[in-house]
């Protein structure tokens, strides 16, 4: 499985508070790592890269930044809004995550049960049955499909942004709005992305062949995850929203390995949807006049950050409190 649809391990979490342990105190450092174990989760180092890259760069101040930042009002509107890219999309990411490796344990389990009987000793070599109360994985794979659409839409919310806009849906509209935005340089740069990964999401946007996945189970169907056929010689996963066994005869992957693939699809055009936008945008900043270009702050000093460990790191790490 890649990096980048894995969980971080929880070891890693407590590591963090224990470093902040001598700021917080006991009782607080404590309490926070159980209720992380008991409701908390984190993305993988490798999965939270690209926010953690973007993050960096907007602590740089490009000069869009230090507009908005100039007056109360867009620094009240536009840039928390903006800043959905980050904060918004890296949740949304998460649930993704979060919600894959439910599936993966719900499967697993599954398998490990039904390799434990011989069913040919009940059914016969041409007989298939099917069974098996699995709502609990139709469950999460909704969550899945809904939180994989949501991260895409609360890209276009921020990043339309940028362009005076507002677009709260990762659709036709969407592109066409793209098509259309200025400044050109940064707008073409993100076409080229979303048209490299518009076949990989056919399955939560709607298509002119008829609705997608996501809608139909955001709107109108139940649609399960999978079903189980047993036969004399084992078990397997067939149908489902992915059509497993059905759509591709010749694709063996199992509903967790096809959903994981999914998953890194989605991080691979993140990446890429962040990187071409900051890259064009230093492009496009370079041909301003000289008063209005990007200048460089020590991020040192940066006031946005996803979350307060590395300052409360810092606090307890290097300063002295008497």
């Amino acid at each position: 499985m890649p990096p980048e649809t894995e969980p971080e391990n929880k070891e890693v979490q407590k590591e963090r508070y224990n470093q902040m342990r001598s700021f917080l105190g006991n009782d607080i450092s404590d309490a926070s790592i159980r209720i992380f174990n008991a409701s908390g989760f984190e993305i993988s180092s490798s999965a939270a890269k690209p926010f953690v890259d973007f993050t960096n760069w907007i602590n740089a101040r490009p000069y869009f930044i230090r507009e908005w930042r100039s007056t109360p009002k867009t620094e009240q509107t536009l840039y928390p809004r903006f800043m959905t890219v980050t904060g918004g999309v890296r949740s949304a990411y998460s649930a993704v995550c979060y919600h894959l490796m439910r599936i993966k344990e719900i499967e697993s389990s599954v398998d490990r049960i039904l390799s434990e009987y011989d069913f040919s000793k009940t059914i016969g070599k041409s007989q298939t049955m099917g069974f098996g109360n699995m709502i609990q994985l139709d469950f999460e794979y909704h969550s899945y499909v809904l939180a994989y659409r949501r991260c895409l839409d609360y890209m276009a919310f921020g990043i339309s942004t940028y362009f005076n806009q507002q677009q709260s849906s990762y659709n036709k509209k969407f592109r066409k709005f793209l098509e259309k935005a200025q400044p050109r340089l940064v707008a073409d740069a993100l076409l080229s992305v979303y048209d490299a990964h518009l076949e990989n999401f056919s399955f939560v946007l709607g298509t002119e062949r008829g609705k997608s996945l996501r809608d139909r189970i955001g709107h109108s169907e139940f649609v399960s995850a999978a079903s189980i056929n047993i036969t004399a010689t084992g078990h397997h996963f067939i149908g489902g929203g992915e059509g497993i066994g059905i759509n591709n005869s010749q694709d063996s992957r199992s509903l967790s390995k096809i959903l994981d693939d999914r998953a890194y699809n989605l991080h691979k055009f993140i990446t890429e949807f962040l990187n071409n936008f900051q890259e064009s945008v230093d492009k496009y900043e370079e041909t301003l006049p000289k008063k209005k270009k990007r200048v460089i702050f020590s991020p040192n000093y940066s006031y946005y950050k996803i979350n307060n460990d590395e300052f409360y790191i810092k606090v307890a790490t290097k300063w002295i409190i008497k």
